[in-house]
């Protein structure tokens, strides 16, 4: 059996290393020169985003996946123009992106025994299609479903990071909404170690200059005064996708929009699209079906993004202080209630009445 992998990312590789584990050998087509991300950064991992699933880092041992969180997440602090509100527990994990060797894709990458990575070279999937018996398609962005008419925008964004020094608990996230330099998206903290952290505003319906306006405002009103040592800019664009498999064409990850589109976690889903496609592969079992619960979160997910789009500074105030409330606090973080699934079930149908 040939397969090609299109994109070395954590999908991909994640789908590389459940066809290895079945006796098939893929080749990865990898645009860059090396395994990563351009920028380095931290990425969040939070329990209450995964329910039912109670540990990540556990449930991706159980696909075979074996990786070591940078640390884990044991506060988070939240702020609206007003308002602060501080959630301790066991709340998740902390996972470096970039190119370092401990990195998440890294990690994965360094799992893998036999599969060759074909570096520098910007993979045709229609070519691919014809010279191999499977290609999964899983180059990190919406283009290809896009331009095959399975894409459906759902968020566009601008990205703007830096790295900063500074004093930090590096078990404490930091999060701040304020419509005043982030619309409908957020800014956040996640450190590296005491010393260095990623600091990172996702601002939607903006432009690349725009989003450079709605930084500095961010600086300014916060009274950010850490060292900036490097800063980079990204867009980002969450979408629904349907259908997630065409003739021999896998789509996985962001490619098959894996990117939540409420908060913008995609990490889980990276990994899990990708093994489901291996097994997808290997047994013939029907591809949908064993992503049906991913795409379903999402769509929940999609229902808290249209509510959190029509709240206005004066309801972030109202959000930070009822989930900094006792019984409130106790339901989403410390109990096994699904959030999104019932949040989103509910929020449905609020929505459809504000249309």
């Amino acid at each position: 059996m040939k397969v090609a992998i299109i994109g070395a990312g954590l999908s991909g590789l994640s789908c590389a290393h459940e066809l290895e584990k079945h006796g098939v050998i893929p080749i990865i087509y990898e645009k860059n020169d090396y395994i990563g991300e351009m920028h380095s950064h931290v990425g969040g991992d939070l329990r209450i985003v995964h329910r039912p699933i109670k540990d990540s880092i556990a449930y991706y041992k159980k696909l075979g996946i074996c990786v070591k969180p940078l640390n884990t997440l044991n506060r988070i602090i939240h702020y609206s123009p007003n308002k602060r509100t501080v959630i301790e527990g066991d709340l998740g994990y902390f996972q470096k992106r970039g190119k370092e060797k401990d990195s998440i894709k890294n990690q994965v990458y360094d799992q893998l025994k036999y599969t060759k990575v074909r570096f520098n070279e910007l993979a045709d999937y229609e070519k691919l299609s014809r010279k191999y018996d499977y290609v999964v398609v899983a180059n990190g962005n919406g283009n290809f479903t896009e331009e095959l008419g399975c894409w459906q925008d759902w968020v566009d964004t601008h990205v703007k990071g830096a790295i900063v020094l500074g004093d930090f608990d590096p078990n404490t996230l930091i999060v701040w909404i304020n419509k005043d330099y982030c619309k409908n998206g957020y800014v956040y903290l996640t450190p590296f170690n005491e010393r260095r952290a990623s600091l990172v505003a996702i601002v939607t319906d903006v432009t690349e200059k725009g989003i450079e306006w709605l930084w500095q405002d961010f600086l300014y009103a916060e009274n950010i005064n850490y060292t900036i040592v490097e800063e980079f800019k990204l867009r980002h664009k969450t979408g629904y996708v349907y259908p997630h498999k065409i003739g021999n064409l896998y789509f996985v990850g962001t490619v098959a929009g894996g990117i939540d589109p409420f908060l913008g976690f995609g990490q889980m889903n990276a990994i899990t699209t990708g093994v489901m496609a291996g097994r997808s592969i290997v047994y013939g079992k029907d591809y949908e079906k064993l992503i049906k619960n991913l795409v379903k979160s999402n769509l929940y997910m999609y229902e808290f993004r249209k509510a959190f789009n029509r709240l206005n500074n004066k309801d972030y105030d109202r959000l930070i202080t009822t989930i900094g409330l006792p019984g409130i606090k106790q339901l989403f973080y410390d109990t096994s209630f699904n959030v999104g699934k019932y949040g989103g079930e509910i929020l449905k149908i609020i929505n459809k009445k504000n249309i």
